[in-house]
Order: C-alpha cells, then sequence, then structure tokens
C-alpha cells in the first residue's frame, strides 16, 4: 500500500498533467485517500496535491469529503503564509533603514515569486542572509523591533558572528521562528570549501519584490544551486518531496534564464557535482522537472550506482519517519568500525569544544559552570538519540540496515568524483 501511495502521490506532483491516470483515483479507498493525503501533509505537498485534484477531469475523481479536507489544507497554508509575511514586511523595512543589506532564502522567495501563489508553498520560518560583517548588528535591530526578537541560537549573542552559520530567533508571539544566516554553509563542517563564496553570492544577487517591499535574493543559478545543496549535502535527502517540486518549479518559471553552463561550472568547480546531479536527476525522473539532458550528462559522477539513487530516494519518501531523525554521529558512532574511531565520536559529541556548548547553552566560554551543563548535554543526547540508540544496541535489524544504508550514501556524496 505504501508503494503504490508513494507512486500516485509522484504522478499527482508530476510536472505533465497527463501523467496520472484518473481510473487509478477512482478505484481508491477512503483508506487509501486518507493515506494519500496523510503523505502529501507529512511532505509539506497537500496544497499542491488539492490544486492538482480539483481540475477537470480529475475533480469528479475525488470524493468529497476528502476533497474538503485538502480544501482545508490548502487554505491552512494560505492563512499561515499570510501571517509568516505581515512578520517579514517590518523585518525588511527595519532592516533596511539600518543600513543592512538583505538576501531572502528559500520559502518566502518561492512562495511569492516561484509558485506565484503563497498557498500552495508552506513555510516553517523566514530564511535571511546578511553580510558577516553586519549580522551582529541585524541581531541588535531586531531586538529592538517592536514586540522584540528573543535569541534562540545561539544561546549566547556573543557568538554571532564568530562561530556557526546562522543566529535563529523569534517574538515571544511570533509566528515563525527567523534564520538569519551570514554564510551558506553545505555540511556541518565549517570550512572554506563547504560553503558557497560570499563575495559571489552578493555580487550575483538580484533585485525582486517581496511582502511589497523592494528586496534582493539569489542569482537564478544560485537559488538553484541552493536548493541543490540544501537537500543533498545539507540535510543528505532526508527533506521530503517537497523540495523535488521546488526543483521543478524553478526551473520551469526561469528555464529561459538559466545560465546551465555557469551552474554545472561552479558545481564541479566545487565539488558539488554529486549531489547536485543525484538531487536534479531525482527531480527530472521522478515529477518531470525540465533539466537538460546534456547538463545531466555532464554533471553525472563516474561511480553513481542504481544503490546509491534507491538509496536517495528512500531517504527523500521517508523523510520524517522515525527512522531518519538520527543524527550524522549517530549513525557514525554505531556503523561498522574501528572501536577507536567510535570512541572518539562518542566523546565529540558528549563533550563538544566551548564555542559549541556556548552556541547550545546560555553560558560564557570561559565560566566554570559551563563543566556542569556538560551533565545537561549528555541529558539531551540521551533524550533525543536514546531510544534509537537502545534499538540499535539490542540489534534492531531494521534500524541497522538503515544506519548501514545513510551511511553508505555519506560516503557516496563525501568521496571525491573520480572525474
Amino acid at each position: 500500500m505504501e508503494i503504490n501511495t508513494r507512486a500516485t502521490l509522484l504522478d499527482c506532483l508530476h510536472r505533465d498533467e497527463s501523467r496520472l491516470d484518473p481510473a487509478v483515483l477512482s478505484v481508491l479507498t477512503n483508506e487509501g485517500w486518507t493515506a494519500l493525503i496523510e503523505m502529501a501533509t507529512r511532505h509539506g505537498v497537500a496544497p499542491l496535491l488539492y490544486q492538482r485534484l480539483k481540475a477537470s477531469p480529475l475533480a469528479g475523481c475525488v470524493p468529497d469529503d476528502m476533497r474538503e479536507r485538502l480544501r482545508g489544507l490548502y487554505l491552512n497554508t494560505a492563512a499561515c503564509n499570510v501571517r509568516l509575511y505581515e512578520e517579514l514586511q517590518p523585518l525588511l523595512l527595519t532592516l533596511r533603514a539600518a543600513g543592512i543589506p538583505v538576501i531572502v532564502l528559500k520559502g518566502a522567495y518561492l512562495a511569492e515569486q516561484v509558485y506565484r501563489n503563497i498557498a500552495l508553498r508552506p513555510m516553517s520560518d523566514i530564511d535571511l542572509l546578511v553580510p558577516a560583517s553586519l549580522a551582529r548588528e541585524a541581531w541588535w535591530v531586531m531586538k529592538e523591533l517592536g514586540g522584540g526578537y528573543r535569541l534562540i541560537y545561539p544561546a549566547t549573542e556573543a557568538l554571532i558572528p564568530s562561530f556557526g552559520k546562522d543566529f535563529v530567533c523569534q517574538k515571544p508571539n511570533g509566528f515563525a521562528p527567523v534564520e538569519v544566516h551570514w554564510t551558506i554553509r553545505i555540511t556541518g563542517f565549517l570550512a572554506e570549501k563547504d560553503c558557497m563564496d560570499n563575495e559571489e553570492l552578493w555580487q550575483n544577487a538580484r533585485a525582486v519584490r517581496i511582502a511589497e517591499i523592494d528586496t534582493v535574493t539569489l542569482s537564478v543559478e544560485d537559488f538553484l544551486l541552493h536548493l541543490c545543496l540544501h537537500a543533498s549535502y545539507q540535510h543528505e535527502f532526508d527533506c521530503g518531496l517537497r523540495v523535488l517540486c521546488d526543483i521543478a518549479v524553478f526551473i520551469e518559471r526561469f528555464e529561459p534564464e538559466i545560465d546551465w553552463s555557469a551552474f554545472c561550472a561552479r558545481a564541479s568547480h566545487h565539488h558539488w557535482r554529486k549531489g547536485v546531479y543525484l538531487i536534479l536527476y531525482l527531480a527530472c525522473t521522478r515529477i518531470g522537472a525540465a533539466v537538460p539532458v546534456e547538463v545531466l550528462t555532464m554533471l553525472k559522477p563516474t561511480d553513481l550506482s542504481a544503490a546509491v539513487i534507491e538509496q536517495a530516494e528512500r531517504r527523500l519518501c521517508e523523510a520524517c519517519a522515525e527512522t531518519t531523525v538520527m543524527t550524522a554521529n549517530v549513525i557514525s558512532f554505531f556503523k561498522p568500525g574501528r572501536l577507536g574511531d567510535r570512541a572518539r565520536v562518542l566523546w565529540q559529541r558528549l563533550f563538544p569544544s566551548r564555542e559549541e556548548m556556548t552556541y547550545m547553552y546560555p553560558i560564557s566560554p570561559g565560566s566554570w559552570v559551563l563543566y556542569g551543563y556538560y551533565l545537561v548535554r549528555m541529558r539531551d543526547l540521551i533524550r533525543r538519540h536514546g531510544a534509537a540508540a537502545w534499538r540499535l544496541l539490542r540489534g534492531d535489524q531494521e534500524l541497522t540496515e538503515t544506519v548501514r544504508q545513510r551511511d553508505a550514501l555519506r560516503e557516496w556524496l563525501i568521496k571525491p568524483d573520480a572525474q
């Protein structure tokens, strides 16, 4: 049932509307419709499913109660996004008045300017990029903005922007958290090769109008590249089917403007070809994203296998499931390997650096209180990963196989391509 539901949902999301056979929908039971809608909701594509199914000739295949359920999800997304844009508008105005340049990232741009209907693209936060030199000033401005934002991460504002890649804040009665980035980091390790070039991002930025405010976003090539990197290297494909829709709709919207040669050159130069190819391939083959054949040929890794494609697709389709909540460090600890390597991973996660502890907990790096927070750290790790760790220690075959597959995919992504 799960496989049929997944296939039906992919057909519903496919850019070729003739892909979906009305007869498939006509035979769905109430349980089948419930499973389809629940999967679409989990993947953040329920509004897109509603849009597709309300059109003729599919509308007549949908039971009235199921159509109303989807309509409710669509309207709820619209209402939530209206509130989000109402919060974004004064934020952009205030930062601009303070002389702080801002690039609007991801959902806030996609919903309004790419999907062109804010009810079609659910959002859970606001993502902005500011120059690193003005990151702390941006926080000071936001702290004083009406209602006052409160810092979530880092716990200590002194770390802005000396540690990490962003700060996350929210108003006490605010609708959504705001992530203010000063660099676009690709993996879990902060290094030059893991980041998109900030200077190049700002040079290529283009003017747009979002939330009725004149602002800027990434260039077409940089935005598409960011979507690909965020899904592949940052989340290792644990991001759901919505990212395939984002990529497909983005390419459809800007197809005449995309400089594919420059796009491929950047991906190859920074050794991002594997992740970029794999997510574009899945977007193309699963929901019909209009990726040129020559682009896929140019980016295709030499060591690509059917197993890698299957693992990445499984990760996308099983996103948000219980077995996907394990972090890369949990995977590293439980994968087969030398005892010393596993002990090193355990030590690093139990006793992270002073800067990392200060990022997570409201303490000064030089305070003796920091040592007490290592006990808090252990408690938090047990709460977060204890159940999965216990299942793995007991030899749970399903979870052990998930660890093996996730580790294999991660190793493939990290390993340099021979080409």
